[in-house]
């Protein structure tokens, strides 16, 4: 049998209860610590800030490409309602002998008609639409009258809400053609003085209207503020008389920042302005015009040729005349800005004014001849067709105009001397 060494076993057993010096015993209290983090007051009050963002943007419902472009299936019958007997064929022949007379509908549909003539110069000259006349009514057959001009949805619509109110038969027969043009005007010479919707409104006084060839030239703007621009303290006759001669002019500061800034006139200016007006003068030549600064504006400026401005108009009542309108070509909004210097306070501006230079004219007069119908190029047009097929002359003709050309040329020169001499002198 093996022995065991007993003695061995008890001296592990024994090192295992030892305490070595250098092991320090704690009973402290185990815990993991925390620590605070607490924000700090906010040093401004709150503020309302204006959502820039439309409200209904996440529930309005846009379908996408994938559900415009999706075809849904068509599910129906394979004959599609018209059955066809295609093995007695004689189900569908007429009996009618074959000279009869057509039924009087269907002589409407066989009716020729006149066939267009091509476009010339002139009548697309013509065929210009302007935004202060109607649109010309054409009285003929929708079903055969010719589209030059592309159809837009607006004219599609239109044109079914024409059918459903009239009817499918308007302007198909040549008397109703007549007809109808005549009616045209009886019509022009009743007067409207019944309101179109609303009953019992009738027109007290009707002025015709038409665009203002006076002011035409002039461009004009329109500039809207954020606040009313009048000086606190003041009486409401001097406020309005201070702003209908108030002038605007854009600047730029040391940043070159661009701004607008409001000038009012000065005491003394308004006087003037007085005198002016009683001596039925528009300025003094020689006379200065003093402005101080009232106010600096940041601006937001949209015309003609930015991307969705929509064309504006204004009337103008003159007693006796009529009614004129005229095109608000500029549009400006004003927003306040904070005065950085009170130097800037004391800002004049001195205005003196001057003849209209050649270019001024010039811009004034290309503007007014938009309301102006183009006389001249028609002319011009209509000698060029008439040139055209009649250009014949023998060759002893032409000899014979250039020999009077040649006798006569002298006394033409003469006359166009004097022409341009007296042109010089006017």
């Amino acid at each position: 049998m093996p022995t065991v060494d007993k003695s061995r076993g008890v001296e592990k057993r024994s090192s295992l209860h030892k305490v070595t010096p250098n092991v320090v015993s704690r009973n402290d209290l185990l815990c993991s610590v925390q620590f605070k983090n607490v924000l700090p007051d906010v040093p401004f009050e709150p503020k309302f800030i204006t959502y820039p963002f439309d409200s209904l943007r996440f529930i309005q419902y846009n379908p996408t490409s994938l559900e415009r472009n999706h075809r849904h299936e068509t599910l129906t019958e394979v004959d599609l309602g018209v059955s066809v007997d295609l093995i007695l064929h004689e189900t569908h022949t007429s009996l009618e002998p074959a000279d009869s007379e057509l039924h009087p509908d269907d002589k409407i549909l066989l009716e020729e008609e006149v066939t267009a003539q091509p476009e010339s110069k002139r009548a697309r000259q013509h065929a210009r639409n302007v935004s202060w006349l109607r649109r010309t009514e054409y009285i003929s057959s929708e079903l055969t009258r010719s589209h030059t001009v592309g159809e837009t949805a607006e004219t599609k619509v239109g044109y079914n809400v024409k059918k459903k109110l009239q009817g499918l038969n308007l302007y198909k027969d040549r008397d109703s053609q007549i007809s109808a043009i005549e009616s045209t005007f009886t019509a022009a010479q009743k007067p409207i003085l019944k309101h179109y919707s609303k009953p019992g409104v009738e027109a007290r006084e009707v002025l015709p209207l038409f665009p203002d060839f006076k002011l035409w030239h002039l461009p004009f703007a329109q500039v809207i503020f954020d606040t009313d621009p009048a000086v606190y303290g003041k009486k409401e006759d001097r406020q309005m008389q201070e702003m209908s001669q108030a002038m605007i002019r854009g600047m730029m500061d040391e940043n070159n920042e661009q701004f607008v800034a409001y000038f009012l006139p000065s005491p003394d200016t308004i006087t003037k302005r007085e005198e002016d007006d009683r001596d039925g003068i528009s300025f003094r030549p020689d006379e200065e015009y003093e402005y101080s600064l009232s106010r600096d504006y940041n601006w937001n400026v949209k015309n003609k040729a930015s991307k969705g401005y929509e064309e504006s108009y204004f009337f103008v009542v003159r007693p006796g005349e009529g009614v004129y309108y005229n095109e608000i070509e500029t549009r400006v909004r004003l927003n306040k800005r904070r005065m950085k210097t009170k130097s800037a306070m004391n800002s004049k501006l001195l205005v003196r004014h001057r003849e209209m230079t050649q270019e001024e004219k010039y811009a004034q007069t290309v503007r007014l001849t938009q309301l102006e119908p183009a006389v001249a190029l028609e002319e011009e047009e209509e000698e060029e067709e008439e040139g055209e097929g009649e250009e014949t002359r023998t060759s002893e003709e032409e000899e014979e105009a250039e020999e009077e050309g040649e006798e006569g040329g002298s006394d033409k020169d003469d006359e166009f001397e004097k022409a341009f001499s007296s042109g010089e002198d006017d």
